[in-house]
């Protein structure tokens, strides 16, 4: 192994023939572009590892690819939920198939400790990334590099996923398509080596939340007869009352404001992928703390109200809220526990919830 990382496409184009890299490499979304527009109320504090978009400039996002490495191998490591790192035959590591956090794991460890591989007699297309028990991470990234599969036109033998551990991983592996007997689960310390690896660039390395992801996962969960409107869903409070961090810590006090105005408390996990989508793809008004079930909004329909709580927070929920042409509002939280030397990001929060009650008025939720 030496300490030479590359793109996949530098790569290729050192290891194919110039006549034949039409056959091994096919870009997408080449110039999707957008500009946009700073949301309502408080002045976003982005947490550490966001590259902050510039509101009113034109952005414009990396290219979406497929490529295609003989006796390329695939393997997830055994730290943390399993850090998932792609080889080619000559054991360079690809750098654009890692996310980012991971890859100083990777050079200061990790590379010591690779498996010899396993063989596989076939085609293997690699839907396999990071943050895979994470909803959003499942459903941007994830999911959204099988899109760049279908596209890509590449038959595959089996599709190389992530431990499936989670309900909503099963209901939205089947709500794509993928029958049992096409699956190959990667888990942690498997090493795979296939004649074939079909490799779909990351959604998330082309801009943390991109537009043709969010529009392919609405459109394949938003056909018609597979969701139901209903009333009774027209404001909605995403409570993270189950989670282990970030939790509204005055929710109490805050609830009996929204009870007031008719907006009902929503616990996600309780709930499978298609209750998610009726109740999203139905609300009016949301107000939710920065998580993961903020995934959801991309069901939303255009002009919904979004009320972001938190202390500090990541780009792609308001992305979504851009492309999707919601009404979306930040509304900065203090910390529950400022003096604890946790992330930001996961700290408690405490809503001003007087704030909030004059937010809702000129608003117009009475």
């Amino acid at each position: 192994m030496t300490d030479l990382y590359i793109h996949t496409k530098e790569w290729l184009d050192k290891n194919t023939k110039t006549e034949d890299i039409e056959d091994v490499y096919k870009e997408f979304y080449t110039n999707e572009s957008v500009t946009y527009t700073r949301p309502k109320g408080d002045p976003p504090q982005w947490v550490d590892w966001v590259y902050p978009p510039q509101f009113g400039e034109n952005h414009k996002f990396r290219k979406s690819y497929v490529s295609k490495i003989e006796n390329g191998s695939i393997w997830m490591c055994d730290n943390r939920e399993g850090m998932v790192y792609v080889l080619t035959p000559d054991y360079k590591c690809l750098y654009d198939m890692v996310f980012h956090l991971y890859w100083r794991y990777f050079e200061k460890a990790a590379v010591n400790e690779i498996p010899s591989p396993t063989s596989y007699y076939g085609t293997l297309g690699v839907l396999a990334w990071a943050g895979h028990s994470n909803y959003w991470h499942w459903l941007h990234d994830t999911l959204g590099r099988y899109h760049l599969l279908q596209l890509s036109g590449f038959k595959v033998d089996k599709y190389v996923l992530p431990p499936l551990t989670s309900p909503f991983q099963w209901e939205t592996v089947n709500m794509l398509g993928i029958p049992e007997d096409k699956i190959l689960q990667l888990t942690p310390g498997k090493h795979l080596k296939a004649e074939n690896l079909i490799l779909p660039s990351v959604p998330f390395n082309a801009g943390t939340s991109v537009k043709w992801t969010v529009e392919f996962l609405r459109d394949l969960f938003l056909k018609e007869g597979r969701h139901t409107s209903s009333n009774d869903y027209d404001r909605i409070y995403i409570s993270r009352e189950d989670a282990s961090w970030r939790k509204v810590a005055n929710e109490p006090k805050l609830m009996k404001l929204l009870n007031k105005k008719g907006f009902k408390k929503i616990v996600l996990s309780s709930l499978t992928v298609q209750q998610q989508i009726d109740i999203f793809s139905s609300a009016k008004v949301i107000i939710s703390p920065n998580g993961a079930g903020l995934a959801n909004i991309m069901f939303c329909q255009p002009g919904t109200k979004i009320i972001q709580l938190f202390t500090s927070t990541s780009d792609e929920f308001m992305k979504i809220g851009q492309y999707l042409g919601l009404d979306y509002y930040f509304l900065k939280c203090r910390n529950a526990n400022p003096g604890s030397r946790t992330h930001e990001v996961i700290k408690n929060l405490v809503v001003d919830v007087k704030k909030l009650s004059g937010i809702l008025e000129s608003e117009g939720v009475k």
